[in-house]
């Protein structure tokens, strides 16, 4: 599973901050109307909150703040796309959650791109949409969250940083 090598790359913290419990976990998926992907599940239980391998946000549906929510994001986002898909449909390709199919936020970077999953089939095989924002535009990638992400710290997938991946990046910035 890519988790685990994910860990491998980048250590959790000890005690991560704002992770929930599986039982808050199904009252989400029930309030969403949808399973999430287990492997961003688990993603959450293991690192919490803060900022991934110094570059990604990870929204986390247990998360105090409104720019980290996933519920929040997902509101969010997927209406701010769905409203510049109407003048920009060549920009914006994709349907948008609460659509079948449709795009869902899991984070975003610190150069402001967004990261989706395109909810499409079992969630277990939804892959990576990446966003970049003021550049190349909507890029599918062949991977689950945390496989694209062991894929872009493995130097196999060209993160949406020029100057990115150094060694110092390899750690997680938990929030408290």
């Amino acid at each position: 599973m890519s988790l685990s090598r994910l860990i491998q790359l980048v250590t959790p913290p000890t005690n991560p901050f704002e992770i929930g419990t599986l039982e808050e976990w199904h009252e989400l998926e029930s309030q969403i109307g949808v399973s999430l992907p287990p492997d961003y599940r688990e993603f959450v239980f293991t690192y919490g909150s803060g900022l991934f391998a110094g570059f990604y946000r990870v929204y986390n549906p247990f998360a105090a703040s409104q720019y980290m929510s996933l519920m929040k994001s997902i509101a969010r986002i997927c209406d701010q796309n769905r409203i510049s898909q109407q003048s920009f449909p060549d920009r914006f390709p994709y349907r948008y959650f609460p659509e079948p199919g449709g795009l869902i936020p899991w984070g975003n970077d610190e150069n402001g791109n967004d990261y989706f999953w395109l909810a499409d089939g079992p969630a277990e095989t939804w892959s990576v949409v990446q966003d970049e924002n003021r550049g190349g535009g909507i890029v599918g990638q062949p991977f689950t969250m945390t496989g694209f992400l062991v894929s872009v710290l493995e130097g196999k997938t060209e993160p949406l940083a020029g100057d990115y991946l150094r060694e110092d990046d390899f750690s997680f910035d938990a929030w408290s």
